[in-house]
This record gives structure tokens, C-alpha cells and sequence, in this order.
């Protein structure tokens, strides 16, 4: 269910406007003969069901024409974004990448991103700042494993406190130095950002490819993928995986997860073995309750 309110006069929208002062407002400027504008709809609609701290709103510019006239609306689609009242960007075309970080840029009000960082600060453990909080302890541990671990240096080895690892434990792969994370969540959750560290720079992971929701993956599945089949794919530099600095995601990628799949392809300094001392994820609860009726219990 999309949450996008259609405009129907300029009034209704000056109240929304006023109503909705303190946090995003995205308006698409439309027409029902506009191919692009039908083309990127569907995004649109699923922008505003991930970010349900912003409004969403659409005006036919054949029906509102005041509205488009006062915003000097001159093509179609034109998405404008706009706080407390002001225009703070403006988007023309049908392009769906742009449209993404625009909303991502814009979803936050200016003072959310220290005051998260502070609530943050006490409950990681990683070396990095990151400005949302540890989701490692809404781990599903029953249902976390990873593919080609070394039998006495498991992934559960190092999550099971559900905190950020300080321990001597760590991962290490055993045939090569693939590795595929399966890191399920007991709730829905939204991630910004991941934490990977290993004390041994030469075996620490380099290219690495992340999928969500994907809980029967196998090295088949990931070794050829790219995005947008993976949600992201990322080259790891050497600070990252030896401070254990947060890795920034694709935000808008991230929104609705229940699992979170992590395949290291290659490590630092090309050897046989990856290890990775710790991980940490950070973000946000979606509000969503997961329902885990289905889920099979993986054996230990």
C-alpha cells in the first residue's frame, strides 16, 4: 500500500505543506500523457513506503495548473523537495538513481545525523562513528551460518554476544578464500551502514558483494552477480578492514531487510585463507514485526 497523497487544489496543498513543515515533502509534477512520468511511478511508489518519514505527493499538472505555475513547472516529470515550506531541490526527468539520493540526501532533518551519532556512541563497540546503532543484537543466531567457515572459526563465533567482537575468536575460511555470510535479523530491519575487521590485513576481505533477503544462496548464485541483482558490490580499502571503519551503503537498497548476505570474493593480499576478526551492522528498526513461523531452525 503506497502512501501518496494526490492534490486536488492549491489549499490542500499549503495545508499539507504547513502540516508537514518539520519534515520532507517530495512532490511529483505529472501528467497522464507523460511516458516517463508512468515510467518512474512505480519508484516513486516505492520510495514512499521505504521512507515514511517524508510525504509523498503527486500533482496532475492538467488539474492543478495553479500549482505548477507557482513552483514555474515547465516539464515533465519535475520532482521538487521541499522543507519547511522551501524548495531545497529540484529533480527534472524520469531518473530513478537520482530520485533515490535525493530522497536518501534529504529524509533526515540537518540535526538527526549528530543526534543519532550520540545515541550511537555508547551502544557500538566498533572503532568507527556511525550514526545510526549496533543491529547485532536483533541476530537471529539459529539462522546465521556462513558457507566455506573453517570448522573451529565460525561466523557464530564472533556474533553470538550479539555485540561487536573483542574476543580472540574470528572467522577464517577453509578451501579458499571465498566466504558468504548469512546474517538473518529477528525483526525487520533497514541498514546503513556494515563494520568488517580483521587483525591480519593480508587475509582481510577486499572485494566483497552484499544481497538482501536472499537465504539460500550458494557461491553459484554470487559469483557472477552485479547490481542490481547484488545490492551492492564494494571494493574494501585496507583502513576499512584494519580500523574497522564503517562501509557506507546504498541506503534506499537497505530498507526492508530480513537477512543480509555477504560474499567476500577475494581478500587483501590475494592468500589462500580470509579472516575476519569482527562485523557490525548498523541501522534502523523498519517497525515492521517479521513473522518467523516459517523459518526452519538450521542446525549448529
Amino acid at each position: 500500500m503506497t502512501t501518496i497523497t494526490d492534490i486536488q487544489s492549491k489549499a490542500q496543498l499549503d495545508a499539507l505543506l504547513e502540516q508537514r513543515k518539520d519534515s520532507l515533502v517530495v512532490i511529483d509534477f505529472h501528467a497522464t500523457w507523460c511516458g516517463p512520468c508512468h515510467a518512474i511511478a512505480p519508484r516513486f511508489n516505492e520510495l514512499s513506503r521505504e521512507f515514511t518519514s517524508a510525504a509523498f505527493v503527486r500533482v496532475d499538472v492538467d488539474q492543478v495548473p495553479e500549482v505548477a505555475q507557482q513552483y514555474s513547472v515547465s516539464a515533465m516529470p519535475t520532482f521538487l523537495f521541499i522543507r519547511n515550506k522551501g524548495v531545497v531541490a529540484t529533480l527534472k526527468g524520469a531518473m530513478p538513481k537520482q530520485l533515490e539520493d535525493l530522497v536518501l540526501a534529504h529524509s533526515q532533518a540537518p540535526a538527526a545525523a549528530s543526534s543519532s551519532a550520540a545515541a550511537a556512541s555508547s551502544s557500538s563497540g566498533s572503532n568507527g562513528a556511525s550514526s545510526d546503532p549496533s543491529l547485532l543484537e536483533h541476530l537471529d543466531l539459529s539462522q546465521v551460518n556462513c558457507l566455506n567457515e573453517a570448522a573451529t572459526h565460525t561466523l557464530k563465533g564472533i556474533v553470538s554476544q550479539k555485540k561487536f567482537n573483542t574476543t580472540k575468536e574470528f572467522l577464517l575460511s577453509d578451501a579458499d578464500e571465498q566466504l558468504l555470510l548469512n546474517i538473518e535479523f529477528n525483526q525487520v530491519v533497514r541498514v546503513r551502514s556494515i563494520v568488517i575487521q580483521s587483525s591480519i590485513l593480508a587475509q582481510a576481505p577486499k572485494s566483497i558483494k552484499l544481497f538482501v533477503n536472499r537465504p539460500s544462496l550458494g557461491f553459484d548464485d554470487v559469483e557472477d552477480a552485479q547490481e542490481p541483482e547484488a545490492a551492492q558490490v564494494l571494493e574494501l580499502t585496507e583502513e576499512q578492514v584494519k580500523e574497522g571503519k564503517p562501509i557506507q551503503l546504498r541506503f534506499v537498497r537497505f530498507q526492508a531487510v530480513n537477512s543480509l548476505h555477504i560474499f567476500v570474493a577475494s581478500n587483501q593480499g590475494g592468500e589462500d585463507e580470509t579472516r575476519i576478526d569482527a562485523v557490525d551492522v548498523f541501522g534502523i528498526l523498519s517497525g515492521v514485526t517479521r513473522d518467523l513461523s516459517g523459518l526452519r531452525k538450521t542446525d549448529d
